[in-house]
């Protein structure tokens, strides 16, 4: 099979076609909807790639569930079988079916309509009623989805309030569930608490939660915010900066906060307001050791007339973890340590955003008014997860001072 149907929500937009020498992409002669990409204007001339799109490819599965497919058995390991397998359910409003498959997907597109907020759910910690071994097992069954929230082993799931309790789904889940790895302890609890001190600093962020599967291994939920409506139907349009830039996943570190400055003043609609979030997202990320921000995690999305920030996804201190010691995932004025007042605040802030001294107070502010240590001592971290958790904020805190 070398050709899939690239819809964009139920209306089939084009055909994308394996070659010999590469891809072609070609929108069908009658097409006059949205384009499958913003950067990929609706033309009759056909687009040449010799590698999967770098559009398409960001969409694609890394780390642990990458890992999980090469192991699955599956005679095709490459990029066109995964996406052939994810296809029905990519993050976003689309979607690439096999040519010979004559249905639409069951879904429509948001564009024009506004992302109806989801009731906030509060599961409690047996809500999952499964093991790790079943979550493994139904997430190889329908293909390792694809999260934006994170590269661990992921699964769709919907929550009934009925019965208290998720509910895995191969496609439209309201939520992702992500187990913890083996080899990452405590990266689930440093998720929570990161993801509620950015809620407490005025960001934007995913609503997330922690749940565990009937054998004792913590997952986190993160509810989806490219789904919404009856039955999660309701697909809006979100594309990473990676994607917006035509960068392969392998090159989503090589880039700046000031070309997702740049992306912002080019695609969104409210760009100001953009651009104050941009900062007080780089600011948080950078004071709590968040050095995986990289173009994968800057996302617009189209919210009815609106194209802005998505919400903050995957926010961690993976410094603590050991991940990454590096400040920044991406450059700042060429730097991605030593970062200090001078960076962040003079160059970033008010060269790069074009903030004045009162909105950057206003960050400051809200920063300053977090309960940092209580939230911190409150969390599931180990006493050293959490000694080391506010130590690097406390050195981070005094350099911007």
């Amino acid at each position: 099979m070398n050709s899939l149907h690239l819809y964009v929500g139920q209306l089939h937009a084009g055909t994308l076609l394996r070659e010999v020498g590469g891809f072609v992409f070609r929108y069908a002669d009658d097409y006059v909807g949205a384009p499958v990409f913003l950067n990929w204007p609706v033309q009759r001339a056909a687009r040449h790639c010799q590698d999967l799109p770098a559009e398409l490819a960001c969409l694609l599965p890394e780390g642990l569930q990458l890992d999980q497919w090469r192991d699955s058995g599956a005679t095709d390991i490459g990029d066109w079988a995964l996406l052939t397998a994810m296809g029905a359910d990519l993050p976003g409003m689309i979607s690439a079916l096999p040519s010979h498959v004559a249905a639409a997907p069951s879904c429509r597109e948001a564009t024009g309509q506004k992302r109806l907020n989801r009731a906030r759910i509060l599961p409690k910690m047996d809500a999952l009623p499964c093991t790790a071994s079943d979550l493994a097992e139904f997430n190889s069954d329908v293909g390792f989805t694809y999260s934006l929230a994170s590269s661990g082993s992921c699964a769709n799931a919907t929550y009934s309030r009925k019965e208290s309790a998720f509910k895995l789904v191969k496609t439209n889940g309201s939520y992702r569930l992500t187990s913890e790895p083996k080899e990452s302890p405590e990266s689930i609890e440093n998720q929570l608490l990161t993801a509620r001190l950015a809620h407490d600093a005025g960001l934007s962020v995913v609503p997330v939660g922690l749940v565990q599967t009937s054998d004792g291994v913590p997952v986190l939920w993160a509810e989806r915010f490219d789904r919404s409506g009856a039955s999660n139907c309701q697909r809006a349009r979100v594309e990473s900066a990676c994607q917006l830039l035509s960068l392969t996943p392998a090159d989503k570190y090589d880039g700046s906060v000031e070309a997702v400055a740049r992306l912002i003043r080019q695609y969104c609609t409210n760009p100001k307001i953009q651009l104050m979030r941009l900062f007080h997202r780089v600011l948080f990320g950078w004071l709590t050791g968040n050095s995986t921000l990289h173009l994968k995690k800057w996302s617009i999305l189209q919210n009815g007339s609106i194209v802005e920030l998505s919400p903050a996804y995957s926010l961690i201190n993976s410094a603590i973890l050991g991940y990454d010691t590096t400040e920044s995932a991406l450059l700042i004025n060429d730097r991605r340590e030593g970062l200090d007042r001078g960076n962040l605040l003079e160059y970033l802030a008010k060269e790069v955003c074009g903030l004045n001294d009162r909105v950057i107070a206003r960050a400051m502010k809200q920063l300053g008014a977090v309960a940092w240590e209580q939230r911190i001592l409150q969390s599931g971290l180990s006493r050293g997860g959490q000694r080391a958790y506010f130590e690097l904020l406390s050195e981070r805190w005094r350099r911007l001072h």
